[in-house]
């Protein structure tokens, strides 16, 4: 027989996990001087947004809604189109952290020499509807990485790991 004690504990366990998962929250994306905002799936899925398609592993595809990651970065306020907002960005690098702790980073240089041909991306939606609930409310996906798409996102965060000299300055 099993002990009631723990099997009212491993219900209890199940159902606070089942019910984090329902109640999981948007990401927070974190720019330095900023004050943090919400990436709403509305946010990837308005003007602008992209079809990802991902192929897998039979031969078919599957098709995801949202944007690349440079643009919700420079959404944000970012700016990485001159000359100076390039080589203040040039030392940052982006990190995106699940619920889970997986983690991954990508440095802005990445992002930047993509631009026209983006391959990150941030979704909230596939072709069959919005993403379940163990992958959203939003996942990244990176084309041709999987091991850096990652789902359930919790944070997204621009790090500046160094600071170049004269970035602002007149020369």
């Amino acid at each position: 027989m099993t002990n009631p004690r723990r099997r009212l504990a491993a219900v209890l366990l199940l159902a606070a996990s089942a019910a984090l998962l329902r109640a999981a929250e948007p990401p927070a994306l974190h720019v330095p001087g900023a004050a943090d905002r919400t990436v709403t799936p509305a946010s990837l899925l308005g003007r602008g947004r992209m079809d990802v398609r991902i192929e897998t592993g039979e031969g078919d595809a599957v098709v995801y809604h949202g944007l690349p990651l440079l643009e919700v970065i420079e959404n944000a306020g970012v700016e990485t189109r001159s000359m100076a907002g390039q080589r203040k960005t040039a030392p940052a690098i982006v990190v995106v952290t699940s619920r889970d702790g997986y983690t991954v980073a990508f440095s802005m240089g990445e992002l930047l020499m993509h631009r026209s041909d983006p391959r990150v991306f941030l979704v909230a939606e596939s072709a069959a509807g919005p993403l379940p609930e163990n992958e959203g409310p939003v996942r990244l996906m990176v084309l041709g990485d999987r091991a850096r798409s990652a789902y359930g996102l919790r944070i997204v965060e621009l790090r500046y790991v160094a600071q170049n000299p004269g970035v602002g300055a007149k020369r």
